[in-house]
C-alpha cells in the first residue's frame, strides 16, 4: 500500500531533520580538524581544501534549516484541513 501524504509529510520532515543535524555534526568535525590541521602546520594546498569542505558543509546548516521551515508550514497547513482517520499525533510532535 503506498504512503498516505500525511506519511509522507511526516517521514519528509523527520529526513530533513535527521539531515541537519548530520551537517551540524559534519560542520563540527570539519572546524575540528582544520585546527588540527592549522596547529599541525599542513601542506597550504590541503588545508585550503579542507577549508573549502568545511564552508560547503557551513553553506548547507541554512539551506536544510530552510527546507525544514517550509515543510514544518506545509504540514502544519495540511493538517489544519486534513479531515482523514490517521493518526496525527507524529505530524503533531514535529510542529
Amino acid at each position: 500500500m503506498a504512503p498516505s501524504p500525511l506519511q509522507i509529510k511526516v517521514n519528509a520532515l523527520k529526513r530533513l531533520i535527521k539531515e541537519e543535524k548530520l551537517y551540524q555534526q559534519e560542520v563540527s568535525e570539519q572546524e575540528q580538524f582544520v585546527s588540527q590541521m592549522k596547529a599541525n602546520n599542513a601542506d597550504e594546498y590541503e588545508l585550503k581544501k579542507q577549508i573549502e569542505v568545511l564552508e560547503e558543509a557551513q553553506k548547507m546548516v541554512p539551506e536544510v534549516t530552510k527546507k525544514i521551515d517550509q515543510h514544518r508550514q506545509a504540514l502544519k497547513e495540511f493538517l489544519d484541513t486534513y479531515s482523514g482517520e490517521e493518526d496525527t499525533s507524529a505530524a503533531k510532535e514535529l510542529l
